[in-house]
């Protein structure tokens, strides 16, 4: 016989639930730090461009977004799986180099054409302050924020990615305000990024003396992130257009208005990145007693996430952002209603997606879904654009959304019931 009596699992789920608590605070405070960085530079920002420069700077913004995305290029996606199967520090790191390598040669191809979209959407001239911050943003697909995620590590996503995109912020309100310009935010976000990805690696590959990745491997390891590029792509597609497509196809009023919808918007979806970047670790881990338990509390937390924010976006959207922004860039009733529904939607199927699908390897599954919905989405959305409508553009967002949550429910539920499995081989 054992001596002592094992500890009951009403007692293991005690226990197990500070700890839980502990981690989505973690992971929760280094979004919270994104959503406030842009935050505190931006009413500052939409003050002084105006109601026509306002509009420009969010559609370099998005379009920044999406090239965010090509750089990424799926790592964001399969990335935190793979670290989190791969517990050994070395295999970790080889992981991290992959990554690196070719987001490098990515980032090489994907800024000229940002530069070049953002200066074509953004209208006559050469709107410099808008084509610096669509380059700023897309630099951030080189953050190691999924590395983080998978290796558990709250305290990393704090320091090398929310902490520089804070300090850019904080440093340049100061300057904006002296020199009535808002260059210096792109300029300092895309040099404190870039200073936080180099200090990642060198922290993360230090002493390991890893070879050398050949031209070769390099296209190899691009070619095998295609499915998974090809999910965040064009699930990001009926996202981060909205607000390009509302800068050509509305008046620069209406633009800025929708704008800053929008924004508080984006800024939601943080908590849902944070639920989603909390639970998907703790859902998938290899000693969970039972991962039917834990994908329904992930899946009622998202919920009840998306409940509470989408209605916080309906009913405080105007209000919210006429006080931050300023009242003649104040988001309008309509817009905020639709994006609220889309932010219930969103919540309400990231557990289906980066607990169930993608971890059980149904790729191509959850990218038919995203392509339909970005059919749906962008169809809407340029209807709304040719007939000056924010509202019908919003519900494109809106109609994405729910097309994903529908399409996808049925067979994530299948998957979230099933008797513990083995996962998928993604490593």
């Amino acid at each position: 016989m054992t001596g002592g009596n094992p500890t009951p699992p009403s007692q293991r789920q005690r226990g197990q639930a500070p700890a839980f608590l502990m981690r989505l605070a973690g992971f929760s405070g280094a979004p919270i730090l994104s959503a406030v960085a842009p935050f505190l530079v931006l009413p500052v920002v939409s003050r002084v461009t105006g109601e026509e420069g306002w509009g420009d700077f969010l559609a370099g913004q998005s379009i920044g977004m999406l090239g965010m995305v090509a750089i990424q290029f799926g790592w964001g996606v399969i990335g935190p799986v793979r670290v989190a199967r791969n517990p050994d520090r070395r295999t970790r790191a080889a992981i991290l180099r992959e990554s690196l390598w070719s987001r490098l040669v990515l980032t090489g191809l994907v800024l000229p054409v940002v530069a070049l979209v953002t200066w074509l959407v953004t209208g006559p001239g050469v709107n410099l302050d808008a084509i610096l911050v669509a380059l700023a943003m897309a630099v951030g697909g080189l953050t190691p924020a999924w590395f983080c995620i998978g290796s558990g590590r709250p305290d990393l996503l704090m320091l090398f990615d929310a902490a520089p995109k804070l300090a850019a912020s904080v440093i340049a309100i100061p300057i904006i305000l002296a020199t009535g310009s808002v260059t210096a935010y792109p300029v300092l976000l895309g040099v404190f990024v870039v200073a936080g990805v180099a200090a990642h690696a060198r922290a993360t590959l230090k002493g390991l003396n890893l070879p050398r990745l050949s031209a070769k491997e390099v296209r190899g390891v691009i070619r095998g992130l295609v499915p998974t590029a090809g999910i965040d792509a064009v699930g990001n597609l009926y996202g981060s257009t909205a607000i390009p497509i509302a800068t050509v196809g509305l008046s620069a009023v209406q633009a800025s208005s929708f704008g800053s919808t929008d924004r508080v918007y984006r800024v939601g979806i943080l908590a849902v990145m944070a639920f989603g970047n909390a639970f998907q670790s703790w859902v998938l881990d290899p000693s969970a007693s039972s991962h039917r338990q834990r994908h329904r509390a992930a899946l009622l937390s998202h919920v009840v996430l998306g409940v509470v924010g989408g209605l916080g976006i309906a009913i405080l959207g105007p209000w919210a952002t006429a006080v931050v922004f300023g009242a003649d860039v104040a988001g309008r009733s309509a817009p905020s209603v639709l994006f609220g529904v889309a932010f219930f939607c969103i919540s309400s199927s990231t557990p289906f997606i980066r607990n169930a699908l993608i971890p059980a390897g149904r790729f191509r599954m959850v990218l038919s879904a995203t392509t339909a919905a970005a059919v749906v989405g962008v169809t809407v959305m340029l209807i709304g654009a040719s007939v000056g409508s924010e509202a019908v553009i919003a519900g494109g967002v809106a109609a994405a959304e729910f097309t994903t949550l529908v399409l996808l429910a049925g067979p994530a539920l299948r998957i979230m019931n099933e008797p513990d499995r083995k996962p998928a081989q993604l490593a």
